[in-house]
């Protein structure tokens, strides 16, 4: 552990050290900045469009001529005569600094200056105004370029394809990878000790992280401290997912499949084909694995004097075979220059099985066995999944204005069937009779949501945003439990297991946004209002609505840019987390009797304040980012365990008075030397956790901290090398929101309660992946992947009360080696599928007198 703490603090003194002396360089990516590729051996994929008008009379000019040229030496690329509305449209376009020359007789001509480079390949450059009888235009106007890996105050931006490790994974590895987030076994997802929001494309998804393939990921964006834009829901911020889908002009896509050790393989593929108003896209992914998984969970019971009174051991075994696939279809129809229609479809499906073996010891206080049970369940568990999206995106001739509409609409189907048998030996040896029960759960959810957003820039700076958006949700599951008599050969209906539950959600929601700028000094006020409605019904008793009483969000930044690259920032947001209906029925589940799980219909929302200062710095090869925060949580939900009878123990879900969450997280992001970048993430965090009420008075804090540290080298004979290192010290059991699990699913791997009274064990783990790229166009390429090179990765839960003190620790298969191959190809060529258009050509070569 302290060879941890001695590493760590060595990267982050030399990284610092780093930044003190400067070295000079290119920037990350080997190119200086605003140097594009030039020539015909650039990519030709970009898109310039506008519309030209009659400054005085507002008409559009019809047979203008519109030249691209070349800046560096004015040589033509191409050109177009305007249409009768006065629009016209470049497709193919080649990266690098283009000017657009725009004359007609009896009016000035006009020169604006862009640059097409992958991350603005689209440049609109709205309505121009042609005046007549005036000399040419001095004004030009420059487009700039986005560095491919961003990292804001306000908003961070991953981008997959640098992620080595996680090629043939889901999006669960994805996340391992990401710095300040953690994930646990069950693939819960922290964000500074925290729950926060997960997306997938902006919007809400019923899909779990391991339903995600990570080959259909294209980036991961984290917001730690949402404006009033976002959705209030989520302690510490937003982890939107966002899926692949390019917009290259002519065909283009990939094909990779994957082994890996333990009968585990991956295969997907994916393709892109834009002509002229239309971009379709669709991928595919197959993913099949086996993972095994053991636990031990040891407790002691403590009498009225503090003594030991008893004890119980558990120990598990379990095997999980299964498969899912992932596809996903669309397209994006340009209806002219500056509306377009998007529409997608995702269907996802899966089947699962899983193998356990549970053995139960009680022992009394001198550890002589009392009583032994084995239980032996085999349970089934099958999904499918249908997302349909549709989007409008309107831009105005203004520049950054625009109006978008979007629905999404998901349907989800589950079931799940298991048989368990349990052994039972008495302390004398005897064996008493065996239990066999048969469970089946058959749920359903759909879940759809409608907003509109428009954005308007006021003046220079300033800007406003205002949308409405409607969440809707329901759910319904069916619980049936039956105990089998061997002797009689009957099966029996068990009323105290079974259950029968639905319910539904609605949250409705508009917000404001006002942002501008004094000098160096920015600021953006915001407010949210959503009203949330909740009805359900449980074993036939109905719960009724929640007061539809609006609740108000706000949101505040100030930001302030020093000299140097500098820039300091002060946000504040409030935020909430409402109980979902796995939390709230008052159901007990026993599918681990001596580790029983109940809601509680008593269960409050809990209300966040999150303030956070942060201040980055940007150098030529680094960038450094410096946050400290405080979040303040009023009713956290959170996780009561106490014994209730013998060695049986209790999980209710409560709220706590108050949670106080601070710390300060470090971003550091090195460019070593050229072909060597080193990104560091540190968060160091203190919790104090307060209940009081009626049933339970506990108070539990700590101060932790957690790493991230990724190192991608570039080595010769087209070899690129990475590592990806993460240690996670003990922390407050905090947990994990969502909904995962509950209500009676029966079977699966065996639970072990995360309490608020107790700490999460730390663990440490590396990754490492080698990839090699064949062919002068670098268009196939081998990845080798170890991921958890010690096989050190494993959740533990240490629990301590006056009543009891449990010790457990669950591990997964961690320790996997992956091979990947992939293949990409495409022709980067707007005119792939047309036919040779004589008129065209003549217009082309009409234009070369211009």
């Amino acid at each position: 552990m302290k060879q941890c703490y001695a590493i760590l603090a060595f990267i982050l003194a030399w990284q610092i050290n780093a930044f003190a002396q400067n070295p000079a360089g290119a920037p990350p990516g080997g190119a200086p900045r605003g140097n594009m590729p030039k020539g015909a051996g650039a990519p030709q994929i970009g898109r310039i469009y506008g519309k030209l008008i009659d400054a005085t009379t507002k008409q559009p000019v019809e047979y203008a001529s519109v030249a691209i040229l070349r800046q560096r030496d004015s040589s033509l690329v191409t050109g177009m005569l305007t249409k009768s509305n006065g629009d016209f449209n470049f497709e193919n376009m080649p990266f690098g600094p283009l000017l657009v020359r725009i004359n007609f007789m009896g009016y000035k001509t006009i020169f604006k200056k862009v640059t097409v480079a992958p991350q603005a390949m689209d440049q609109d450059l709205g309505n121009i105004r042609i005046e007549p009888n005036s000399k040419t235009l001095n004004a030009v106007e420059v487009t700039g370029q986005k560095s491919a890996f961003q990292m804001g105050i306000d908003k961070k931006v991953f981008n997959v394809d640098r992620n080595l490790t996680s090629v043939g994974g889901t999006a669960t590895d994805i996340l391992k990878n990401v710095p300040a987030v953690n994930v646990d076994i069950d693939g819960n997802v922290k964000v500074r000790n925290a729950s926060p929001t997960i997306f997938v494309d902006g919007k809400p998804s019923t899909l779990t992280l391991d339903q995600i393939p990570a080959d259909a990921i294209e980036s991961v964006e984290l917001i730690t401290n949402p404006s009033a834009k976002y959705d209030a829901e989520g302690m510490s911020g937003i982890l939107n997912i966002v899926l692949k889908k390019n917009k290259k002009a002519g065909i283009n896509g990939m094909i990779q499949g994957g082994i890996a050790t333990g009968e585990k393989y991956n295969a997907s593929g994916n393709i892109n084909v834009r002509q002229d108003k239309l971009n379709v896209f669709a991928n595919y992914s197959l993913n099949a694995n086996r993972n095994w998984g053991n636990g031990t969970t040891n407790t002691q019971f403590f009498d009225q004097k503090g003594d030991i009174s008893s004890f119980q051991d558990q120990y598990s075994d379990q095997v999980s075979r299964g498969k899912f696939q992932f596809g996903r279809f669309g397209l994006d129809y340009y209806l002219d220059n500056r509306n377009t229609l998007s529409i997608s479809q995702n269907i996802v499906g899966g089947s699962f099985k899983n193998y356990e073996d549970l053995k139960t010891v009680s022992s009394d206080a001198t550890h002589a066995p009392t009583a032994t049970s084995l239980r032996n369940s085999v349970s089934e568990f099958g999904f499918n999944n249908y997302t349909t999206q549709v989007g409008w995106k309107h831009l105005f001739a203004k520049p950054n204005k625009e109006w978008t509409a979007d629905f999404s609409w998901n349907k989800s189907n589950n079931h799940r069937d298991g048989n368990y048998n349990t052994d039972f030996t008495t302390v004398s040896g005897q064996d008493r009779p065996s239990t066999l029960q048969y469970q089946n759960t058959k749920g359903s959810s759909t879940f759809s949501t409608l907003q509109t957003d428009f954005v308007n820039p006021i003046g220079k700076n300033g800007k406003f945003e205002t949308g409405l958006k409607a969440t809707y949700r329901d759910y319904s599951s069916n619980y049936s439990v039956f105990d089998h008599d061997a002797a009689k050969g009957i099966d029996t209906f068990n009323t105290r297991l079974s259950n029968d539950y639905k319910y539904n959600e609605q949250v409705y929601a508009g917000y404001v946004n006002y942002s501008n700028t004094a000098g160096n000094f920015g600021y953006q006020l915001g407010l949210r209002a959503e009203q949330y409605v909740y009805a359900g019904e449980s074993a036939g008793v109905k719960y009724k609505p929640t007061r539809a009483v609006p609740g108000l969000f706000p949101s505040v930044y100030l930001s302030q840019k020093l000299k140097n690259e500098q820039e300091l920032q002060l946000n504040y947001s409030r935020r909430v987390n409402r109980p979902n209906f796995f939390q709230l029925i008052p159901y007990r589940d026993f599918t681990d009797p001596y580790n029983q799980r109940e809601g509680n219909p008593n269960l409050k929302p809990e209300y966040t304040n999150s303030l956070e200062f942060s201040y980055a710095k940007t150098w030529k090869n680094h960038n450094f980012l410096a946050s400290i925060y405080f979040r303040n949580t009023n009713n956290l939900i959170s996780t009561y365990t106490e014994p209730i009878a013998g060695d049986t123990m209790l999980t209710r879900f409560v709220n706590a008075n108050r949670n106080n969450s601070y710390g300060a997280e470090l971003t550091v992001k090195n460019q070593v030397i050229k072909g060597w970048d080193i990104t560091t993430n540190v968060n160091l965090f203190q919790t104090d956790l307060t209940i009081d009420n009626d049933k339970e008075k506990a108070t539990n804090s700590g101060f932790s901290w957690l790493a991230k540290i990724n190192s991608e080298v570039k080595l010769p004979w087209g070899l690129t090398f990475q590592q990806n290192f993460q240690y996670q010290a003990d922390a407050i059991a905090l947990p994990a929101g969502g909904g995962r699990g509950g209500g009676g699913g029966g079977g699966g791997f065996m639970m072990i309660p995360t309490s608020s009274q107790g700490k999460v064990k730390g663990f440490n783990t590396l990754d490492l992946a080698i990839k090699k790229d064949f062919l002068k166009s670098k268009a196939l390429s081998v990845t080798l992947t170890w991921q958890d090179v010690y096989d050190s990765r494993r959740f533990g839960m240490d629990l301590a009360t006056s009543s009891y003190s449990q010790l457990a620790y669950r591990k997964r298969e961690s320790e996997i080696l992956r091979l990947n191959v992939s293949y990409r190809f495409g022709k980067f060529d707007s005119q792939i599928f047309k036919r040779k258009n004589t008129k065209a050509d003549n217009n082309m070569g009409d234009m070369q007198s211009f």
